[in-house]
């Protein structure tokens, strides 16, 4: 009996080893497949960052573009603003000077007045960006106002109110009819 349990000894070792076996590859084949798929993965992992990078750089390329333009824009906006500020100011200093010319024609303080008439027309030639027909045809009317404050004339003063009305609505002054 002792081969028949040597024989199943062996028998029942064989199945060991093979189970054993079958066990070791099963082990290594699932090994390879997790290995396999982690390196696949990690590959994919690698591409989509690198796409992203490269996607975050421009977006980071386009941001600062368009806060460049932004900033232009802004900075333009502003230096009309200004402009238009200047202008306006410009034709404040006008106004302010033809009411004080009218109060000294009121007086018959005609020196005064024409005076007055200078320091619009400087204030006029001090404004900023203007339109050459409108600072032109202003210059023109302030010029008319002056010669005849010097010749004493006694409509000045309607002169200087019309030219006042017009400015005030931002109207090309008009040359009355003679």
């Amino acid at each position: 009996m002792t081969e028949e349990r040597t024989e199943e000894r062996r028998g029942v070792g064989r199945v060991f080893r093979w189970i054993g076996f079958c066990i070791v590859v099963i082990i290594i084949a699932a090994g390879g497949g997790f290995g396999a798929g982690y390196f696949l993965r990690d590959k994919e992992v690698n591409e989509l960052q690198q796409r992203l990078a490269t996607q975050r750089e421009e977006m980071t390329v386009r941001i600062n573009a368009l806060e460049k333009e932004i900033l232009q824009a802004q900075k333009s906006h502003l230096e009309q603003a200004l402009a238009r500020a200047k202008l306006r100011g410009g034709l404040e200093a006008v106004l302010d000077s033809l009411t004080d010319a009218l109060a000294e024609v009121d007086q018959r303080n005609f020196g005064r007045a024409v005076q007055k008439i200078g320091a619009a027309r400087g204030a006029l030639d001090a404004a900023g960006n203007m339109n050459a027909a409108f600072r032109n045809a202003v210059a023109t009317k302030l010029d008319e106002i002056r010669t005849g404050l010097e010749q004493f004339d006694v409509k000045t003063g309607e002169r200087i109110s019309s030219l006042f009305k017009d400015l005030e609505k931002g109207a090309v002054p008009q040359s009355p009819p003679e």
